[in-house]
């Protein structure tokens, strides 16, 4: 099978590795000199100390001719617009793929007319080192959930079960979405804020309560099922990355700009919609755009 991964980020990289034993993969960069890299010297894969090179495609995605069978858009919250507007570059593409926190980008889903589209969440650990190289820090899995259309090819993934990178099928893509953004909603602002690792957000007991005062906050605008079962998860992938950084504290740390906007400005438009005051998304969001702006200024 041809496979396309658009986005030479973490996730990316981390598809591509795995990926690229048993099918012909084509990862599209924002930035022709990662292409070149990743073309040139290869992709360093790192997993328990220990380093691989594998050999694939490259290229810049600006004006690619996609003609693969499977596409997985693994871009940033903020750069999907861009591909959007690029999207008669999928015209031969059976089966897309969105892989992004928050959910800001599924009102844009919809005019992929011509392609199955899926979307799904990432529950692995991955650090991106430099533009060919990345690191699996953490084994989770990856959950899909068909928007529109069949499951195409990406069927296929979940047959195989490949070792340490499994697939799962949820029948509910807004469920699975959801999931999701409520991790994410409660455990990177706050870790961005309080420049914290994962796990000490349940160590100390004054940042548990922030936690539990934010969920409370969550719960009342998002179609969150069974809010026992949507705290214990948040609880346990805090304590499975424990050791980990969020990836909006390395955004903040890095000066780069968050995906703030599709997580908590996406629960802060949901409350404006049902007349929800949430004083503390509203808070913890300005503070992480202030971050973002005060970073950028001394970048």
């Amino acid at each position: 099978m041809k496979i396309g991964i658009i986005g030479g980020g973490a996730i990316g990289l981390l598809l591509a590795a795995y990926l690229s034993d048993e099918h012909k993969v084509t990862v599209y960069t924002r930035r022709s000199i990662q292409a070149q890299r990743l073309m040139r010297e290869g992709l360093r894969f790192v997993k328990r100390g220990e380093t691989k090179r594998i050999s694939l495609q490259a290229m810049p995605f600006t004006n690619a001719h996609i003609h693969d069978d499977l596409v997985f858009v693994t871009v940033k919250q903020y750069d999907i617009a861009a591909i959007i507007h690029r999207q008669n570059q999928f015209d031969h593409v059976e089966t897309v793929v969105f892989l992004q926190n928050g959910m800001g980008h599924v009102k844009w889903l919809s005019s992929f007319t011509k392609q199955n589209v899926i979307v799904g969440t990432v529950e692995h650990g991955a650090l991106k080192h430099d533009d060919h190289t990345v690191e699996h820090t953490g084994i989770g899995k990856i959950v899909l959930a068909s928007f529109h259309g069949t499951f195409g090819q990406a069927a296929m993934l979940v047959k195989k079960n490949i070792p340490n990178f499994p697939f799962e099928i949820a029948s509910d893509w807004e469920s699975v979405l959801v999931k999701k953004l409520t991790v994410n909603a409660v455990i990177n602002p706050l870790t961005a804020l309080l420049r914290v690792k994962n796990g000490e957000l349940l160590k100390v007991k004054p940042y548990y309560e922030m936690m539990t005062l934010l969920f409370s906050e969550l719960k009342q605008v998002l179609p969150i099922e069974d809010e026992q079962a949507a705290w214990n998860h948040i609880v346990n992938v805090c304590e499975k990355t424990a050791d980990n950084y969020s990836s909006m504290f390395m955004d903040i740390s890095q000066r780069r700009k968050t995906e703030i906007d599709a997580i908590l400005g996406y629960v802060l438009e949901k409350g404006k919609e049902l007349g929800v005051a949430l004083p503390i998304s509203r808070f913890l969001f300005a503070a992480i755009k202030g971050m973002e702006e005060g970073g950028a200024k001394h970048g």
